[in-house]
């Protein structure tokens, strides 16, 4: 298994045990059946941050929360750097990313090439969140308009979210990003419960993306370090010929 190591691990770790009682949102619905994993998978591993400081839960946590197992194995073993922003009134954390395709307990029949983009979203002004916030995580490619290739497009990406001691936390779940290595690839967090759209975010000549100037709601891009090395152009050319 090959890992692209991000950054140095951090030692603020806040220990804590959720419950497994959990709310589950997807964005589409599908039959999955627990397998057993092989010993040998060939995989390549993107990871960034597993621990959480601040008194936030692990990206451990949460993979465990959403019943992901071996994903929260998976980053529980390695510990990176966080990073968050705030804008319209929250904080958001990025807390842990994860690509490849032995991270799921998941029959492998329904597609085990993932990446997992778990983190956090706090209020501001510090008051606690009790109701979910409408605020939609999701990949943005550079070079592609951030409102046809998206969550929704990338192969019907889903997304798990609970609330606990007044923070709402998510894992997000998507086609491997990693494919798109050679494009500068996004975390984007935005309001609204659909598809970003031009009033947000904005594509720019060279391809990049950026914040629409002026746009008062939630808007945040993450840009994820990715190894050039790791793109597939074929299988992304594949991937957009569906979209577009």
């Amino acid at each position: 298994m090959k890992k692209n190591l991000i950054s140095d691990a951090i030692t603020d770790i806040n220990p804590a045990y959720v419950e497994q009682a959990s709310d589950y949102q997807s964005v589409a619905h599908r039959a999955r059946r627990p397998r057993v994993i092989a010993a040998v998978v060939a995989a390549v591993i993107l990871t960034v941050s597993v621990f959480a400081a601040g008194g936030l839960l692990t990206a451990s946590d949460i993979a465990n929360r959403a019943g992901e197992t071996t994903l929260a194995e998976h980053f529980e073993s390695e510990s990176w750097s966080i990073e968050s922003q705030t804008s319209g009134g929250y904080t958001i954390t990025i807390l842990g990313i994860a690509s490849g395709d032995d991270l799921s307990t998941y029959d492998e029949e329904i597609g085990l090439d993932k990446t997992y983009i778990v983190g956090s979203i706090e209020r501001a002004d510090g008051e606690a969140i009790t109701d979910y916030t409408d605020i939609m995580v999701s990949p943005v490619i550079s070079g592609y308009e951030p409102w046809l290739v998206n969550i929704f497009t990338l192969n019907n990406g889903s997304r798990h979210k609970f609330i606990q001691d007044g923070v709402e936390y998510f894992l997000v779940e998507t086609t491997n990003v990693t494919i798109f290595a050679d494009h500068t690839v996004y975390i984007a967090a935005y309001s609204g419960a659909l598809a970003p759209t031009s009033d947000v975010y904005s594509m720019n000549d060279d391809g990049t993306i950026s914040v629409v100037e002026g746009y008062d709601g939630v808007a945040t891009l993450f840009e994820i370090p990715l190894d050039e090395s790791l793109a597939d152009p074929e299988a992304a050319e594949a991937l957009i010929a569906k979209i577009y």
